[in-house]
């Protein structure tokens, strides 16, 4: 093995590196940062890279803010022949490492913050591998994601998939070269890896970075950097729009794009009302990239997620139903991943994956209809039931726990955890605190209910109706977070 590994994510940064090494590629309203500062960060941490001398064969995690630390630390692996395990920084540490652990990490690369002064900033953590992994030759980098079941396991895609897949978003999206690209997705997500940070590494497009985690933030970083480009999420539009006296949209941003969660009419149609633009919807997954995209602005009215993107070919198997007008998902194209890690599985192979979302054509595009299985789907993010459970079942005094999701009041789907308890002394605030220890953010119950004993069936099965019901029975003491 050389010491500069042939990475083609690697040659394209350094070719436009070469020519335009003082412009800047991050920018914020309190600093940036140029190719030559990225490129020269990205060989010192390579440089410590090798000295740690990490396992060969392994993926390496890397959780590093949305920033040049980021951009460099994927740089940096793929310079040094590693793969880059994608993590969410914001995640509790046991988390992430529960997570490297199961798809067979041997170390972790990790920066507290986005925007260090140096490499020495950089941790380097051996981790010792819950699962052994095969990596073929030709992989570069692998995606977090909970696939059918929920539970962590990681995508393994080659650099010609990650390739493969912005260049069709690019084309289909209309991503021009000057264009700037509002930041705030998570870099480390497929839709912020690839229409982010691709596309700045292998694009050379400006991320503009809010300066803070605010609500206004964001637009005002667009309006004093003039971003032209906003992928974003229907979480952030909906906030905006609930707000008594919304911001004023910067007159520099060209395009809005949606993605992570279905965008509801009333949204799109109150956005163009409030800020007189449309909302581009984009539908993809971790394990094939981007699948379709509303090329007008009207998908989300029609209640549609557009039509397949450049280069994707979509199909439906048959429904159990019988409906032949509906069916799960097959997307096949040349971004589909190599395999699941740590373990295969035969829906994702060969450049084919079989969903498990509901779909069906309407007018020539594509209309999600559900899901085939019992992940919960919190605004893009996926939780996992069975992950909860058994986390809330390690605390001392809980007898039972169930989870599942709820609608909110505002429409919107909750965690709802159910815990048995016998002992007496367990409530909202522990039950909270103890998974806020062990698991992200978005996983943690923000309904919790502490019961004497699970509802139950005559047969004997818990019984899921009765637990819907009883947050609202007026005799049962719940709290909420």
């Amino acid at each position: 093995m050389t010491s500069e590994y042939s990475s083609a994510i690697v040659a394209a940064f350094s070719r436009i590196a070469a020519t335009r090494r003082h412009d800047a590629l991050l920018v914020s309203p309190v600093r940036q940062a140029s190719f030559d500062d990225v490129e020269r960060f990205s060989v010192a941490i390579a440089d410590r890279i090798r000295a740690a001398a990490l396992k060969r064969g392994f993926p390496i995690a890397l959780s590093a803010h949305n920033g040049p630390a980021f951009l460099a630390g994927v740089l940096a692996l793929r310079r040094t022949g590693h793969v880059p395990l994608l993590l969410d920084p914001f995640a509790p540490i046991a988390d992430r490492e529960r997570a490297a652990a199961a798809i067979g990490a041997a170390a972790m690369v990790s920066c507290a913050t986005g925007w260090p002064d140096s490499a020495a900033e950089f941790d380097i953590t051996s981790l010792q591998p819950a699962a052994e992994v095969s990596l073929p030759d030709e992989v570069a980098a692998v995606k977090l994601t909970s696939g059918s079941t929920g539970t962590p396991r990681g995508v393994a895609m080659t650099e010609s998939q990650l390739l493969s897949d912005e260049n069709a978003l690019a084309r289909t999206m209309g991503i021009l070269a000057d264009d700037r690209l509002l930041c705030t997705l998570p870099l480390s997500h497929s839709y912020g890896f690839t229409t982010c940070a691709l596309a700045a590494l292998v694009r050379g497009l400006c991320l503009v970075l809010p300066a803070d985690d605010g609500p206004f933030a964001p637009l005002a970083a667009a309006q004093q950097l003039s971003a032209t480009v906003f992928p974003t999420a229907p979480m952030y539009l909906q906030a905006l729009l609930r707000m008594s006296q919304p911001p004023a949209w910067p007159a520099s941003i060209r395009l809005v794009i949606s993605a992570g969660a279905v965008l509801s009419p009333k949204t799109a149609a109150e956005f163009r009302r409030t800020f007189g633009q449309p909302v581009h919807v984009f539908y993809g997954s971790s394990e094939c990239g981007g699948i379709c995209y509303d090329r007008d602005g009207g998908a989300a009215a029609r209640g549609t997620v557009g039509t397949p993107v450049d280069g994707v070919e979509i199909s439906l198997s048959p429904s159990a139903s019988g409906d032949e007008a509906d069916g799960l998902l097959i997307v096949r194209s040349a971004a589909v991943g190599v395999s699941y890690l740590p373990l295969p599985d035969r829906r994702l192979r060969d450049g084919h994956f079989e969903t498990m979302d509901l779909a069906g054509w309407q007018a020539g595009e594509l209309r999600l209809k559900g899901r085939a299985d019992s992940v919960i789907n919190l605004r893009g993010k996926k939780v996992d039931p069975s992950e909860v459970e058994r986390v809330i079942a390690a605390l001392p005094g809980v007898d039972e726990a169930v989870v599942f999701a709820v609608a909110a009041p505002d429409g919107a789907e909750i965690v709802r955890a159910v815990v048995a308890s016998t002992s007496g002394d367990l409530n909202y605030a522990r039950v909270a605190a103890w998974c806020r220890d062990r698991l992200a953010p978005h996983k943690v119950p923000r309904s919790i209910i502490v019961v004497d004993e699970m509802p139950r069936t005559a047969r004997g099965k818990i019984d899921r109706m009765a637990l819907v019901k009883i947050g609202s029975a007026p005799d049962v003491s719940t709290a909420r977070g």
